[in-house]
Order: structure tokens, then C-alpha cells, then sequence
């Protein structure tokens, strides 16, 4: 039994045995729970980004005898400025108070230059330059590598905000990695633009030249999509596009519009813009959605709708941005407004709840156990939720009492763990903790297309809980991908109970699927059977349970 308490179960006790019936075989979804559908997404596993720089390798530093030799006694060095002198005395050590060939210390200069690689400086280089070694003390000399002209042709047009990450490489400063990689990264992350660098000798020794081609990329990508991923009471078949307006004012920004609609009348919209603003490469941004449901099939006759408008503000910041490791925070206030009607009775419930999320989100890769790339995120949400008319609120103040402030953390990870050339594991892990009784838009639902997937959308909501999904993948081709895979979910139905039934609901399923994807086409197919004896409340029980779904890109 479900702890939930909403207008529709309200009406559906007092209209008699008739809808009753019906409300034992399946659970009526409300403008929270269809608004959490919508916008239910796992994880992306970020793709390989290249930046082709033609780096130099770094040298040998293994000991050779050959050459002529020289009696050593200790060494100076020259340009060193980002490594002390003490430091690189003590990779010499070996070298010093003896006679030593000149293939031994070519070996010991590039032992000081790998150091430099290591510490982050790609292009510097310790030689030993002619000189007259006196009382055998010899002079070694480091470039360290500095830019000498730093060069953009803007063929884009792009204003200068969104040239911002190319500001700290800087003529005459040091060429380090980490700098380098993030203002490349970042300035290919922009939307509607092309990247290519290229670094050269510069004019004076030591230095080199870096100049960045900016050119406009395609103006618009998207994507439509078709699958059955939806409530059957809101419609499981859907129909759905993406349209990004790549860079349209010159500023690195962005216009997204998202647009879908199912076969049970559901319809919704969502714009959102971005943009690049300060000093740090700071996204802004406003998004706005509506979403208007009618419910159907064995609620068809309640004349049962509502809607969800939601109005967001954001900003992200790239806090680490490399090939390998990728750190992000973001901050979002969301104001939600729901609203559930019920015709037949004459009945409205009136919804607004304002969220405030702070996210820690990024990507890794590493070479564990073969290499893996990992996705993950922490969500820290603090609200208030307030409902219209005496009503709702009496009824909500003697049972769920969800309204006023609430709380919540959703950790999630996904990893992708290579095993062979053909092999791969998928783990997906995500959970939610909560301070109290939650609503609908808040809550973790543990069936669907990307939870328990022997389960239909919407099932087995809770204030807390947690939800695994581990998939083995077979690369039968470079199209084809085969998978078997295993989930389970637990939650919490309410943080706070106020009878004496049962509070928690576990779900576990296993399947099969597999995944087509070619000339910007993907098709994903799997089936999924329940583990356990634990039947769907949300919807009728299938054996299998089959998601389909097609995207076409561009």
C-alpha cells in the first residue's frame, strides 16, 4: 500500500466502488510524477575529445658510457624558474665527484627534462651548451618553454566573452599543460564553433608560437526520437525533438527547444538558452518547460488532467577541465508549479515548490583494470513546497505533510569498465537521502526504461532509497551491441510514516537487449522479467517488459 496522499486517491475513495476497483489494479499518476518521466535521464559518458599539438616526445634518460669524458664536481643550471635548483641537483647525484662520459650527462639532462614534462611543462628542455667547464663544475641550461606570440584568427566572429579561456595563455608566460588543455577544452566545448591550434618555433630561443583557427561549425543539431518509454495512463508512445541553435548571436551561447508528445495526449515543451559571461568561463543560463497530461485507459472516465510549468535560472562552472578528468559546479533554482484537476468531481489541487540545487558533476577516465571512463554527480536540493486551499493543505497536514521546507542528496555514478576488445561492464549506481516526506516531483521511482526496467514507468516512488543497474556489453560489430543486465531498487515510500503498513518496496529484474547505431541513427531494444514476487502497483504486470526506442541525430 502506498503512503501517498493526493486529491486523485481523495475522489477515487469517494466516488464508490466503481473507480475503486479500478484504483486496487494500478496507481494514478499526478503532474509531479509525469513531470519527473519527462526529464528522467541517466548519466552521459562523455566522448574522447583530441587536441592534436604535435607535443615533442619525451627523451631517453637511460645511461650511456659513450663520448668523451670530464671530471665533474658539482653542476649550475641556467633558466631554471618553475623547478628550484636543489632539485634538480638531486636527480645529478650520481653524476657528481667522479669522471663521467657526455653520453651520461646528455642522460642526465633529459632526466631534468622528463622531471619538467612530468611537472607539466610539455615543451621545455635542459641541453648542456658549449662552455669551458672550470674546477668541474658544469653549467647546464633549461627552456622551459614560453610563448612567444599566442595568435587567434577569429574566423567565427565570436565575441570576446566567449574567447575568455584563451586569455591566460599569455606571450612570454611558461607553456603548461594543464593551462593549455583546459583553454583548448573549454573553447571546443562552444557550441557552433571549430578549434584547431597550432604551435610553431617562435622568433627568440626558447619560445614558441601558439595560434588558435576559430571557425563556425554547423548552425543547428537535434535529434528525433521515438519509444514507448512513457506511463501507459499518460501515454507510453512518444514522439520527441531536439533543436539546438548553435552560437546564433556570436556569443558561444546557445537556444535549445525540446518538444514531445504521446499517443494519450500528453504534450511537452521546453526552451532553454545559455551563455558564456566573466572571467572564468561561467555558463549562464534560463530554461523554461510546460507540460500539460489527461489521463486515460482505466482513469478515462474521471476527466483527470493537469500541468507543470517550471521556470529555472542556472550557472556552471568548469572547475577542472582536462582530456581525463573533467569537474564541474552547478547551481539552479527551479519554480515549479503543478496542478492536478479532476472534472468529474469538480476538484483542483494547486502545487508551487521553489528548489534550490547546488551539483558537483563530472568525468574521468582511467586505466584500471583495462581502462574505464566514469561518470558522476552530487545533487544537495533545498526547497519549500506550498499548497493552495484549505483543503489540500488540512488533508496534507494528516497524513504525508510534505509541505513547507524539505531536503534532499542524490549521489549517482556510472562506469563504463573495458574487459576485452569486445567485453565491456556498464554500472550504473544512484541514490537519494531525504531530511522528510517528500512530493510527487521529488521523489525516487525506481521502474522505467532507466530504472528497473521488468517494471513500468513511475514505479515504486519513495522519499529515500537506492538503484544499481549492471549490464554486460558484447561489441558483436561497430554497429551491432548485444547486453544482458540485472537491476534492483529499494525504497523508502515515506521518510515519515503515519500508519502501521508496510513502508518499503524492493524491485529486481533481469534481461537481455540490444543496440544499433550508424550514420547518425540508433536503435536501442531490450526485454526485461521480473526477479522476485514483487507485482507492479503502478500499472498492469507483462512478462517481458519491452522498451523500444529510435533516435535519428543531425
Amino acid at each position: 500500500m502506498r503512503f501517498t496522499t493526493s486529491l486523485l486517491s481523495v475522489a477515487l475513495l469517494s466516488a464508490g466502488s466503481g473507480f475503486a476497483s479500478n484504483a486496487l489494479a494500478a496507481t494514478a499518476p499526478d503532474s509531479g510524477q509525469t513531470q519527473q518521466g519527462l526529464e528522467q535521464m541517466p548519466l552521459q559518458l562523455p566522448e574522447r575529445q583530441a587536441i592534436d599539438l604535435n607535443l615533442p616526445d619525451t627523451p631517453d634518460d637511460q645511461l650511456t658510457t659513450g663520448g668523451p669524458t670530464l671530471e665533474i664536481t658539482s653542476f649550475t643550471f641556467e633558466g631554471n624558474t618553475a623547478i628550484p635548483r636543489e632539485e634538480l641537483l638531486a636527480l645529478l647525484t650520481d653524476l657528481q665527484g667522479r669522471t663521467a662520459s657526455l653520453g651520461e650527462l646528455q642522460a642526465g639532462a633529459n632526466r631534468i627534462t622528463r622531471l619538467y614534462r612530468e611537472r607539466g611543462y610539455p615543451l621545455a628542455r635542459a641541453y648542456i651548451p658549449a662552455q669551458a667547464v672550470d674546477a668541474g663544475v658544469l653549467k647546464m641550461t633549461i627552456l622551459e618553454g614560453r610563448y612567444g606570440q599566442v595568435r587567434i584568427n577569429n574566423q567565427a566572429g565570436l565575441h570576446s566573452n566567449a574567447l575568455v579561456p584563451l586569455k591566460v595563455l599569455s606571450p612570454g608566460e611558461a607553456v603548461r599543460a594543464a593551462p593549455l588543455e583546459r583553454s583548448l577544452l573549454l573553447l571546443q566545448d562552444t557550441p557552433g564553433v571549430q578549434t584547431r591550434a597550432t604551435l610553431s618555433p617562435g622568433s627568440q630561443t626558447g619560445t614558441t608560437d601558439l595560434q588558435v583557427d576559430v571557425a563556425r561549425g554547423p548552425l543547428l543539431s537535434g535529434s528525433v526520437d521515438a519509444d514507448n518509454y512513457g506511463n501507459r495512463f499518460t501515454g507510453e508512445y512518444r514522439l520527441g525533438g531536439t533543436l539546438n541553435l548553435n552560437n546564433p548571436l556570436d556569443l558561444g551561447d546557445r537556444l535549445s527547444l525540446r518538444a514531445s508528445g504521446s499517443d494519450e495526449d500528453q504534450r511537452y515543451g521546453r526552451v532553454a538558452y545559455q551563455l558564456p559571461l566573466g572571467p572564468w568561463a561561467t555558463q549562464f543560463g534560463v530554461a523554461y518547460s510546460d507540460m500539460d497530461y489527461q489521463l486515460a485507459k482505466d482513469f478515462d472516465d474521471l476527466d483527470a488532467h493537469g500541468n507543470a510549468r517550471i521556470a529555472s535560472v542556472f550557472a556552471i562552472q568548469p572547475l577542472q577541465r582536462t582530456r581525463d578528468f573533467s569537474l564541474y559546479a552547478q547551481a539552479q533554482f527551479d519554480d515549479k508549479r503543478l496542478r492536478d484537476d479532476i472534472d468529474l468531481f469538480d476538484s483542483q489541487a494547486n502545487k508551487r515548490s521553489r528548489v534550490l540545487t547546488l551539483t558537483l558533476n563530472g568525468n574521468s577516465r582511467d586505466g584500471l583494470l583495462g581502462g574505464a571512463i566514469n561518470s558522476f554527480a552530487l545533487a544537495l536540493s533545498q526547497g519549500s513546497l506550498s499548497l493552495d486551499g484549505a483543503n489540500q493543505q488540512q488533508a496534507d497536514d494528516l497524513s504525508a505533510g510534505t509541505r513547507g521546507q524539505f531536503t534532499k542528496l542524490n549521489p549517482s555514478l556510472v562506469r563504463l569498465q573495458r574487459l576485452t576488445d569486445r567485453f565491456s561492464l556498464y554500472t550504473q549506481l544512484q541514490g537519494q537521502w531525504a531530511n522528510g516526506n517528500l512530493d510527487s516531483s521529488e521523489k525516487l521511482y525506481l521502474g522505467g526504461a532507466y530504472g528497473v526496467r521488468a517494471y513500468p514507468q513511475g514505479e515504486a516512488s519513495g522519499d529515500q532509497g537506492w538503484l544499481a543497474n549492471l549490464e554486460l556489453r558484447y561489441a558483436l560489430s561497430d554497429t551491432w551491441q548485444l547486453s544482458s543486465f540485472i537491476d534492483h531498487g529499494q525504497v523508502r515510500l515515506n521518510k515519515d510514516t503515519w500508519a502501521a503498513d508496510d513502508n518499503h518496496r524492493s524491485l529486481s529484474g533481469a534481461g537481455v537487449g540490444a543496440r544499433w547505431a550508424a550514420h547518425g541513427w540508433q536503435i536501442n531494444a531490450l526485454a526485461a522479467w521480473k526477479l522476485g514476487n514483487a507485482d507492479p502497483q503502478s500499472d498492469v504486470d507483462r512478462s517481458p517488459r519491452v522498451w523500444a526506442q529510435v533516435v535519428r541525430y543531425f
